[in-house]
């Protein structure tokens, strides 16, 4: 316990932000050829990656910040659904926590939790989901680190909230308190047909560079660092599975449904390692 509170409090001192933009700087370093496949081979090795599943080989990447955000090859990740009213999960990682949001609060760790207002910063925003149903996706090192959409539907408002650059890792979600609602965050909501407003939190973490839009040029943990939120001019339309965003190094997604006759599917436990594309639940429609 004492050894926790030494490393939280060590954390606290740590100039993350700084860090983090440092970290994003040197992982975006071309090395030469010979040195650039050494690196990139090693943090494959050291951190369990799949390099059957990339498009390219380690090699194949000009800087590790490359490889990092490596994209897949085609048919690494089948997107399990076609219907309206259903989730997919919009990335690679493990369910931290699940489940309904009740009295505006989200489950964090065992006797941790946080609340919802904190988590979107805006007291609009928290009543659109009060009720309805969350799930977090923690992103190790080793995991695929585009971010998908998990829904059909249109991004229609984006919302930045600059915040602390803690670790998402484990260690981190049981012993620092709404660790998700103090990190910065980029939140994409969407309109859907049948789950209504679907919001995709990007959490940022210790070490995450920056994190980038796919549609728009909004990127985070730069040097202009102010809260901002606006609806799109002209709305992006997004089926299942396409492309959303990209963690540049690693962290955490919350997605947040709307609607409060979603429900996850049968089976799911904390714990589980989820894919993209993997089916997570859906709201049965009458006449459907």
């Amino acid at each position: 316990m004492e050894t926790s509170k030494l490393a939280v409090g060590a954390l606290k001192r740590l100039p993350k932000n700084a860090v983090s933009r440092a970290f994003g700087a040197i992982s975006e370093v071309e090395f030469p050829a010979p040195m650039q496949r050494v690196v990139n081979r090693s943090f494959a090795h050291l951190t369990g990656v799949d390099t059957e599943e990339a498009a390219r080989p380690p090699e194949g990447y000009a800087t590790l910040n490359d490889y990092f955000t490596r994209r897949l090859r085609k048919g690494a990740r089948d997107v399990q659904t076609d219907t309206q009213g259903a989730l997919v999960s919009p990335v690679d990682g493990k369910l931290g926590a699940f489940g309904p949001i009740e009295e505006g609060t989200l489950y964090q760790a065992k006797g941790r939790e946080y609340r919802l207002v904190d988590l979107v910063d805006s007291a609009a925003a928290a009543e659109w989901f009060e009720g309805g149903r969350y799930a977090t996706v923690y992103l190790s090192p080793r995991d695929y680190h585009r971010i998908h959409s998990p829904v059909g539907g249109q991004v229609e408002h984006i919302g930045y909230i600059p915040g602390q650059l803690f670790p998402v890792n484990p260690f981190a979600v049981e012993n620092i308190d709404e660790l998700f609602a103090i990190n910065e965050r980029l939140i994409t909501y969407l309109q859907t047909e049948r789950l209504g407003r679907v919001a995709v939190v990007k959490v940022g973490a210790t070490c995450v560079g920056r994190i980038s839009l796919t549609f728009h040029d909004m990127k985070t943990n730069g040097s202009f660092r102010r809260r901002q939120e606006f609806d799109l001019d002209e709305p992006v339309s997004l089926s299942h599975g396409d492309e959303l965003a990209v963690f540049n190094l690693g962290s955490t997604v919350i997605v947040l449904v709307e609607n409060e006759e979603f429900r996850f599917r049968e089976g799911m436990e904390t714990g589980d390692v989820l894919r993209v594309g993997e089916w997570v639940g859906g709201r049965e429609v009458v006449g459907s």
